[in-house]
């Protein structure tokens, strides 16, 4: 069995001036600085032996923050990177919803048929997550492990961690920078899903 716990990096200047992140490698603000040091205190005492994390410095620094306490192996991992949205990347998301109607509505309203222009699919992204987590669940039996990534990507985790196919995407809620979920499994039966989008440290 391997305990997951789940994190969503802080806040980056895409989730403060509300312009679409995906791959851009956006500074943290003060407040992300904040929520790090709320997270890292809340898992102080988590017995995590290895983290993973996406390569982007926002969910990196968060994974770092959180380590400090554990001084544990930081692997990064690229399939646990936000999702490549392409054109939409470094857009405000008023000018999106104008200029790629179509799209953006699958992104608010059904996100299972949303595929960003010159970008990733949700299903590409869906694939990807269940990939890397059945490695990581593969590689660390009976082992605690941090995953640190971003929101597309971790709804796109929890909605295959619920023993769903990515047409469930809808159900998944979208958790705030720095919330927390826990999962056990053990790569065979469905995974126990203990907590979702914990954010009382905030």
């Amino acid at each position: 069995m391997t305990k997951l716990i789940i994190v969503r990096h802080c806040q980056a200047q895409g989730n403060l001036e509300r312009f679409f992140q995906g791959r851009i490698d956006s500074d943290i603000t003060s407040k992300g600085r904040a929520q790090i040091g709320a997270v890292t205190e809340l898992l102080a005492a988590e017995p995590i032996d290895v983290f993973y994390t996406s390569s982007l410095k926002r969910a990196r620094q968060t994974a770092d923050g959180i380590n400090v306490y554990h001084n544990m192996p930081v692997i990064t991992d690229d399939r646990l990177a936000e999702i490549n949205a392409g054109k939409w990347e470094g857009r405000y998301l008023t000018d999106i919803e104008k200029e790629f109607p179509e799209q953006y509505s699958n992104w608010c309203n059904a996100p299972a048929l949303f595929h960003a222009p010159d970008g990733e699919s949700m299903s590409e992204v869906y694939n990807r997550m269940k990939a890397a987590v059945d490695d990581i669940i593969k590689d660390n039996d009976g082992k605690t492990v941090c995953i640190v990534s971003h929101g597309c990507a971790i709804k796109c985790l929890m909605c295959y961690l619920h023993g769903w196919t990515v047409d469930n995407i809808a159900e998944v809620p979208l958790g705030t920078n720095t919330s927390v979920n826990v999962v056990k499994a053990d790569g065979k039966s469905r995974p126990e899903i203990i907590i979702e989008n914990y954010t009382d440290h905030l």
